[in-house]
């Protein structure tokens, strides 16, 4: 590890150094906003950001002059009096004639614009001309990505018990006009077969949807697969979501009631039609689905009763056992919401119930005690929001079937124009249970948690900010890997520095502490079976736009675990390290692509470090990193054709000195209809 380390560091020093000798090039931008915003974000496993969420922040172009408070909310990018400031903007000095005005709007700093700017534009008056909006742009396309089996990967992986190939197929369509969206994604994942065993259709997973926006009083009516997002997430958020943050703006959640299904997770959505109706100050939100789920049968003893212990999330039908448990469950689910928002006020009520075809039941595990048990479930809660002068008040209240409880609440503010702050406090009853929900937490459900975060976001001058977080929790009851209450703290520093438009410096420090079983041998006696793990994560990374085709970026990354209270137990350290560089040789983006070079080297699984990988087509995906070796990728994206666009991957990863490099590949071909129409200015979805 010494030696991957010294040579990192020279290659930081020297690049860092670089950085203000090359700063004078002219630049066309950098840090992707979206990038950005993950990296500094809790997110749980390896996990695609394939989501509608990604698909906002990458195609959303709403129009300043038309676009509502709820659609710019949804963004999850402005505080609500950044919001209010901007309709205020707007009331008071008529049409947005040019994108540029935005800088005049209180409180949008050029840090808020620059994370929006991709989002909103300021459409010609013209295509709103016609009653029926027939001028609107409107955009067609297919898409078709391909991944092919991986060399050596039977032995890697050991997948002998696969039924079918391990091809990689996933093949979208995508319509959208201003009043009309449609969607179709066919995917077939590695060991799958090709043609799905219970519903014969060509693909093992199939997803559609039909969206129709209203101008009267029903605004919205979708029909096929969607996800509910309702108040903080207490009882329904299937849309991506980010958890602890130092983001303020994310601190709230903020999404629409409804939004197509566009991801390729198999389980998180309903697949049934949803309705949105508004009258003035008042929004009614109506569901139903109905849907087959994957689940693993289990014996409850206690009643003598067979039923579901877990669900199949993942989505993967690839062996005998998985084949068979297949759509061996059914749920259907209703549900809705009522909105009421006047001025600075805004309030909610929610209500989901569902109903299966097999009881849910808990597993023998002691810290299983309280999981839902029963073929029928129901969750409700309460929220509002209030904004007085710089201070917003939001929170969310909800119960169970059982009157379980779970509650949150938090508070935003500008101190200053250059200090912002926010506090949220949550109580998580042990017994409340929730499905499909995703709140603020330390666990991945919103139960048997109590905790106090508080977050700080400082401009000390023009090129130097901070973003802070400290979040305490405690878990009066059992989890998993830890069999007693326990509690923790995590806390998180992140310094940016940026000298001028095109160079961006940080430096980042995160710290966990958390109660975590541990064997016979490394427990301290044996009726402290229990340990506090402590966990330090310190990045530093610089990135800089040399010129309009070229920019590069370089991360150095250290962990290390270790027990507190026993130093015999020994550290755990980690490394990993990359150099990557972005190029764009020709000015009409017909040619980009992204190079990179990552080592990591890792005492054990404990001392991992997760990194995003940029994917064919604009994605990321997050991948650990454990035990030692590299990794080099190249992406290419070629739209020499307006109607024709090309991407393509390769990743090799090396793991160990005597394992061959595992090459992985992926192409992505993309076909693009409404170019053969009339060309238009803007994209809008």
């Amino acid at each position: 590890m010494n030696s991957i380390t010294l040579f990192s560091c020279t290659i930081l020093l020297f690049s860092y150094s670089f950085c203000f000798i090359a700063h004078g090039q002219s630049a066309v931008g950098s840090t992707d906003p979206f990038q950005f915003l993950l990296e500094t974000n809790d997110l749980i496993g390896e996990e695609e950001i394939d989501s509608s969420l990604h698909f906002n922040y990458q195609n959303l172009k709403f129009d300043l002059n038309k676009v509502e408070r709820l659609q710019l909310d949804s963004l999850g990018l402005l505080t609500a009096k950044q919001i209010e400031h901007f309709f205020q903007y707007r009331k008071s000095f008529g049409p947005f004639l040019d994108i540029h005005e935005l800088q005049a709007i209180p409180l949008w700093d050029p840090i808020t614009i620059a994370r929006i700017i991709r989002c909103v534009a300021v459409f010609p008056r013209e295509w709103y001309q016609s009653p029926l909006a027939l001028n609107s742009p409107a955009l067609s396309s297919l898409t078709i990505r391909w991944r092919p089996p991986v060399q050596n990967q039977a032995v890697a992986n050991s997948v002998a018990a696969w039924t079918g190939d391990a091809n990689y197929l996933r093949v979208t369509y995508r319509y959208s006009a201003s009043f009309l969206k449609l969607g179709i994604t066919a995917e077939k994942d590695p060991g799958e077969l090709w043609i799905n065993t219970r519903t014969k259709l060509p693909a093992d997973y199939l997803s559609a949807y039909i969206l129709v926006n209203g101008k009267g009083k029903v605004k919205k009516l979708l029909l096929g697969d969607f996800t509910v997002n309702l108040a903080q997430g207490l009882i329904q958020w299937q849309a991506m979501s980010f958890r602890k943050t130092p983001q303020l703006v994310l601190l709230k959640k903020s999404s629409l009631v409804f939004q197509p299904h566009r991801s390729s997770n198999e389980f998180n959505f309903h697949r049934g039609v949803a309705m949105q109706f508004q009258h003035r100050s008042h929004s009614l939100s109506l569901f139903f689905g109905s849907k087959r789920l994957s689940g693993n049968l289990g014996f409850l003893e206690v009643s003598n009763q067979l039923g579901i212990t877990s669900f199949n999330t993942a989505g993967y039908h690839r062996t005998t056992a998985e084949i068979n448990s297949q759509g061996n469950l059914s749920q259907l689910v209703g549900g809705g919401r009522y909105g009421f928002k006047r001025g600075m006020f805004s309030s909610g009520a929610n209500l989901v119930l569902y109903r299966f075809s097999l009881p849910l039941i808990p597993t023998a595990r002691a810290y299983d005690k309280y999981a839902i048990l029963g073929k029928n479930w129901i969750n409700m809660s309460m929220d509002l929001g209030y904004t007085y002068k710089n201070f917003h008040f939001f929170s969310e209240q909800a119960i169970d079937k059982n009157c379980s409880w779970a509650g949150l609440a938090g508070l935003l503010t500008n101190v200053t124009k250059a200090i912002e702050f926010g506090f949220l406090c949550r109580t998580y009853t042990k017994s409340f249970q929730s499905l499909y929900s995703n709140a603020i937490a330390e666990g991945t459900l919103p139960s048997n948690e109590k905790g106090l975060f508080f977050s700080l976001n400082a401009r000390l001058s023009n090129a130097v900010s901070i973003q802070v977080f400290t979040d305490h929790f405690y878990f009066p009851w059992l989890r998993y890997l830890i069999d007693q209450p326990s509690r923790g703290v995590e806390q998180f520093t992140q310094i940016n520095y940026q000298p001028d438009k095109v160079s961006t410096i940080y430096f980042r420090f995160r710290k966990e502490q958390k109660m975590q079983t541990v064997s016979d041998a490394a427990a301290l006696s044996p009726i402290e079976a229990a340990s506090l793990i402590e966990r330090f994560h310190f990045r530093f990374q610089v990135e800089q736009v040399v010129s309009k085709s070229l920019k590069w970026s370089i991360r150095m990354e250290r962990s290390r675990v270790r027990q507190i209270l026993n130093k015999s137990a020994g550290t755990a350290n980690g490394f990993l390290g990359f150099f990557q560089l972005g190029f764009q040789p020709f000015e009409r983006n017909m040619l980009k692509g992204t190079i990179r070079y990552l080592v990591f080297d890792t005492d054990d699984y404990q001392s991992r470090i997760y990194a995003f990988i940029p994917q064919a087509g604009g994605g990321y995906q997050l991948r650990q990193y454990s035990n030692s070796g590299r990794e080099m990728l190249l992406n290419i994206e070629n739209e020499f054709f307006r109607i024709f666009s090309l991407q393509s991957s390769i990743v090799g990863t090396k793991e160990g000195k005597s394992k061959p490099f595992l090459w992985r590949f992926c192409v992505q071909i993309s076909l693009k209809f409404h170019e053969l129409a009339t060309p238009k200015i803007y994209n809008t979805f």
